[in-house]
C-alpha cells in the first residue's frame, strides 16, 4: 500500500471573509496536496477553532484530509480483514471529527492512536486513547481539574471502552460496597460511584492549548498532553472496590484506573462480543465470542495481544459458511470492491467524491456520540443510506467525480451484445454468475439481450446499475492470514 499522499490533490474552494478582530481572509479556489497526515500535533493545532490562527473554511482540512486517505488506503488495500479490524477500533474508539477542536488533530490520532495500536496491546491502546487531544477535546476531560471533576471520559470509559453497558447496575446498588465482589476487591459490576471516583482520577490529565493556569502563567499552544499537578485531586479514592492512596503520584490514579478498566473479566467480554459482530455476523455462536475472549484475557501483557485475537479469529471462522456471516460493505469498501472489479484505476480526482462517500454511511469520524455508528445489516442498508450508495456506485462507474475511467468492453468482441456485457462483469462484481439479476436489469431498461452495444458511457451505467444490487452491498470478510502476520511482526518489533 505504497500510497505517496503528498501527490495527492483536494480541492480547496472558498470565499474572502473576515476574523472577528477585523482581519480579512482572500478567496481561494486551489488544488493543494495533502499535507497533514504526517505532521505532528504543534503543526495541527492551528487547526483547531482556537485563536482564529487560520481562515474558517481552512479548519476542516485535518479532517477530510483523514478521511481521504482512509479511502485511498482502503482502495489499495490487500487485506479486507485488517482493513474491517482498524475501521473497528476506529468506531469503538470513536470521536466526532466535525467538531474543530477534536477534528484538528485527527491525523495524528488515526496515525499514533488507531492505526498504531490496533494489532498491538489493548491496555497500551487505552492509555494512549486518554491523553490524546481528539479523546480529551471531545469527551472534555481537557478542563477537567480538582474540585470540579468531569465525570464524561470516566462514564465513556466504563460504559463504551472497557467493562460495557451490561454490567452498569446502579439501578441495584446504591453504595459501591452492595456490589457483589466489592468487598473483597473485585467487583461484578460498577455504579456512579466508581465513575465519579474515576473522573477525580483523571484530573490534570490536558492539553497544551494556551490556558491560563495561575499565577501569570498559561500553557503552551502545542497540543500536546500534559499532567498537571496543580490541577489533580490527590486525596483518596475508590474505584471498583480498590483504594487508591493520596498523593500516590503523577498520572498514578488514572492509570491505576485504566488497568482495572482493561483487565476486568467484563472488557473482555464486552470487547470480545462487539468485535465478533462486527468481523462475523450480527449473532455470532457464542463459542466464537468465547475464544477471543480466551485469547485475549491469555494475552493481556502481549505487545501484540489484539493482533493475536485477530489471528485467532481468521482461523476460528473457517467453521462458518460464508453466506453465513455476510456484512455491510462500508463506503469505502464499496468503492474499493467496484474499482478493483472492473479494473478502475481509482484517483481520488479533486476530492470530489467525499462528500457523497460521507452520505453513504457513516462517515469517518463523523459520530456524533460517543458510542459510535451502530452496528448491524438493517441500519447501514436503510432506505437513505441505500440510495446514496447507490449513487455512489454509479458515480464510480460513469466517473461523475473524475476518479478515473474504465473500459467496459474490455475482453470483449467488437460486435458485443448487451447479453455478452453485463455476462464479462457480473462474475468479477458478484463472484458468481448472476444472469437472473443481467436479465431483470436488461428487462427493467427496455433492452434487448442480443442487441449490439456501442456507446461506451451507455455501458458503463449499465455495469454501475449491475452493481447496485442488494446482494452487491455485503460480503463475508475473509481473513489473509499472511498479511495479519507480517503486520503482528511490525507491531512487535
Amino acid at each position: 500500500m505504497g500510497i505517496d499522499f503528498s501527490q495527492q490533490l483536494l480541492r480547496l474552494r472558498y470565499r474572502a471573509g473576515k476574523y472577528r478582530d477585523g482581519r480579512t481572509w482572500e478567496a481561494v479556489d486551489e488544488l493543494r496536496p495533502m499535507s497533514l497526515l504526517n505532521a505532528d500535533l504543534p503543526v495541527l493545532y492551528a487547526y483547531t477553532a482556537k485563536d482564529e490562527l487560520l481562515p474558517a473554511p481552512e479548519r476542516a482540512r485535518s479532517r477530510q484530509e483523514t478521511q481521504a486517505a482512509i479511502l485511498l488506503r482502503t482502495v489499495a488495500s490487500d487485506s479486507v480483514w485488517n482493513d474491517a479490524w482498524v475501521s473497528f477500533w476506529r468506531d469503538h474508539f470513536s470521536v466526532y471529527g466535525y467538531d474543530n477542536n477534536v477534528g484538528a488533530f485527527l491525523p495524528h490520532w488515526e496515525r499514533e492512536v488507531i492505526l498504531r495500536h490496533a494489532f498491538g496491546n489493548f491496555r497500551a491502546f487505552l492509555e494512549a486513547t486518554a491523553s490524546h487531544p481528539c479523546m480529551l477535546y471531545y469527551l472534555n476531560n481537557r478542563s477537567s481539574r480538582a474540585g470540579s471533576a468531569n465525570e464524561n471520559y470516566a462514564r465513556e470509559l466504563f460504559e463504551l471502552h472497557t467493562l460495557g453497558r451490561e454490567v452498569y447496575l446502579n439501578h441495584l446498588y446504591a453504595q459501591w460496597r452492595q456490589v457483589p465482589g466489592a468487598l473483597t476487591g473485585n467487583p461484578k459490576a460498577y455504579i456512579d460511584q466508581d465513575v465519579y471516583e474515576a473522573a477525580r482520577c483523571f484530573t490534570g490529565w490536558t492539553v497544551e492549548d494556551g490556558t491560563n493556569i495561575g499565577a501569570g502563567q498559561s500553557l503552551p499552544k502545542t497540543g500536546k498532553f500534559i499532567y498537571l499537578e496543580s490541577w489533580h485531586d490527590n486525596y483518596q479514592k475508590r474505584v471498583l472496590g480498590r483504594e487508591f492512596d493520596p498523593y500516590s503520584g503523577a498520572m498514578q490514579d488514572g492509570k491505576k484506573v485504566l488497568d482495572l478498566c482493561a483487565y476486568h473479566p467484563a472488557t473482555a467480554h464486552h470487547l470480545m462480543t462487539k468485535l465478533v459482530k462486527r468481523m462475523v455476523q450480527d449473532n455470532p455462536p457464542e463459542s466464537l465470542i468465547a475464544g477471543c475472549v480466551r485469547v485475549f484475557v491469555e494475552n493481556q501483557n502481549a505487545s501484540d495481544q489484539l493482533g493475536r485475537v485477530s489471528a485467532y479469529l481468521a482461523k476460528a471462522i473457517a467453521s462458518v459458511a460464508p453466506d453465513k456471516r455476510q456484512k455491510v460493505r462500508s463506503p469505502e469498501r464499496l468503492v474499493a470492491k467496484f474499482s478493483q472489479a472492473v479494473n478502475l484505476h481509482f484517483s481520488l480526482g479533486e476530492g470530489a467524491i467525499l462528500s457523497t462517500l460521507e452520505s453513504a454511511g457513516p462517515a469517518a469520524y463523523g459520530w456524533v456520540s460517543p458510542e459510535g455508528p451502530p452496528d448491524g445489516l438493517e441500519w447501514l442498508l436503510s432506505a437513505g443510506y441505500l440510495r446514496q450508495r447507490m449513487t455512489l456506485i454509479q458515480g464510480l462507474a460513469e466517473n461523475w467525480w473524475g476518479t478515473g475511467q474504465w473500459d467496459p468492453f474490455e475482453g470483449l468482441p467488437a460486435k458485443r451484445t448487451y447479453s455478452q456485457l453485463l455476462a464479462r462483469w457480473d462474475r468479477p462484481l458478484y463472484g458468481v454468475t448472476r444472469s437472473d439479476l443481467c436479465a431483470a436489469l436488461l428487462q427493467s431498461q427496455g433492452l434487448q439481450a442480443e442487441s449490439v452495444v456501442t456507446n461506451i458511457r451507455e455501458a458503463r451505467r449499465l455495469v454501475g446499475l449491475l452493481a447496485c444490487a442488494p446482494s452487491f452491498q455485503t460480503e463475508a470478510l475473509e481473513p489473509d492470514l499472511r498479511a495479519a502476520a507480517k503486520l503482528n511482526e511490525q507491531v512487535t518489533r
